[in-house]
């Protein structure tokens, strides 16, 4: 089989949710980039739907590819499930009248269909096109607002979704939002604007408090009288421990019952998880962030265990808060060392976040690397530790399983 990477990226609607992903398939060379040529191969099906799993990779959410004109003249598109995944097809094939034939026969059979980044807003005024698709992605970075206006306009008129691609910044973000774009596609949450601080709420303040208890190594009776003075959030972090993603044998019914059962490790770490949760929910529900923090710890230990298979599992937990810690300005619109004030971590800690040194600053570099798919330097590191594209595609995957579970979850708790 073919070596190849796998990656998606989240798509989100107009409340912060989880609309769906781009699948995205790349070759082991940067050169293989899959906008340049037949985007959905057989090979990459055969991936998706025998290695992989479409389930695997999108949950229970939709699914976008980009396919051209011979994936559908070889009928490739009927291997996969309709009901999941939506087709993109790109604005220069438009031209191709066997195109147009194949789209029309396959949405009468129930068959999803949208333009991939639509640059020019005459090719959604020519006739039939507006029939043959229910979303329009917009290259938000190639075009001026302006155009990307008369896009919206026009789609809404026709009631057909936009979907802006490439949103990478909190104002480009509201900017989009303000012209009524319907989903967004992008890192625009990796790159807060720090336009003004907000305060720790009370109740964050208390799960920071009980955190910082956990990790300077209070006794168990002043933990569980410190939780108890905070029983709002104890009784709802047993209910979020008891959901089904935790997948406990028994149910967890008082804090000295959690100690005892996860260990203080592990109830730290997922004090901060519910923290995250928490908090980007007040944005406006199942924010991406919450579900970026689940992806980016699972890749931090599963890398580290990649690369040194004796590893401790004290060195597997600061992995993973090493992991966590690179996101968690992002929900208080703080600068990160302002935050990590309030948590007291350790010098190593912060030399990683900061300075990208030691084991743990190393491992992060090379997490946002497999995060943005970037070949090149993906290579770079499956080169260097006698890694394959298989190994990093496998790890992917696993983290991809951990959010869809974890994004299930979520729903179940604000059911």
């Amino acid at each position: 089989m073919d070596a190849f990477y796998i990656a998606r990226q989240p798509i989100v609607d107009r409340n912060n949710r989880i609309f769906g992903y781009e699948i995205l398939f790349r070759g082991n060379r940067p050169g293989d980039d899959v906008d340049g040529g037949t985007v959905m191969t057989a090979t990459a099906i055969n991936n998706l739907i025998n290695v992989i799993g479409v389930e695997n990779v999108i949950g229970q959410h939709r699914g976008i590819v980009k396919i051209t004109p011979l994936f559908l003249k070889r009928k490739l598109i009927e291997a996969l499930p309709k009901e999941r995944l939506i087709f993109a097809f790109f604005e220069e094939d438009i031209e191709d009248p066997s195109l147009i034939e194949a789209i029309e026969a396959y949405r009468e059979k129930g068959y999803t269909f949208a333009i991939n980044d639509l640059h020019d807003v005459e090719t959604i005024r020519k006739p039939h096109i507006l029939d043959l698709i229910d979303y329009i992605k917009i290259d938000h970075e190639a075009l001026d607002e302006e155009t990307i206006e008369k896009i919206i306009r026009r789609a809404k008129e026709h009631g057909i979704q936009t979907v802006c691609s490439k949103i990478e910044t909190r104002s480009a973000h509201q900017t989009m939002y303000e012209m009524g774009c319907d989903f967004f596609q992008g890192y625009f949450f990796k790159e807060p604007e720090l336009l003004e601080e907000y305060p720790i709420h009370a109740e964050t303040g208390g799960i920071l408090l009980l955190w910082n208890l956990i990790r300077n190594n209070a006794s168990t009776d002043e933990l569980v009288e410190a939780f108890e003075r905070e029983h709002t959030i104890t009784l709802q972090l047993l209910r979020f421990i008891n959901s089904p993603f935790f997948s406990l044998r028994q149910t967890v019914t008082s804090i000295r019952h959690l100690i005892a059962l996860l260990g203080r490790n592990q109830l730290s770490q997922w004090l901060l998880v519910m923290l995250f949760a928490k908090e980007t929910q007040k944005e406006g529900g199942n924010h991406p962030l919450v579900l970026m923090v689940i992806n980016r710890t699972e890749l931090m230990v599963g890398l580290l265990k990649l690369i040194e298979p004796d590893v401790s599992k004290s060195e597997e937990e600061t992995a993973y808060l090493v992991g966590m810690l690179s996101l968690v300005h992002l929900i208080f619109h703080r600068p990160p060392r302002e935050i990590l004030h309030h948590l007291h971590v350790s010098e190593e800690i912060e030399k990683a976040l900061f300075e990208a040194q030691g084991l743990y600053g190393r491992l992060l570099n090379m997490v946002r690397i497999i995060e943005n798919n970037d070949i090149e330097k993906l290579n770079k590191i499956v080169m260097k530790y006698h890694l394959s594209p298989e190994a990093i595609n496998r790890l992917s995957l696993e983290a991809m399983k951990k959010v869809n579970a974890f994004d299930e979850a979520l729903k179940e708790m604000k059911a």
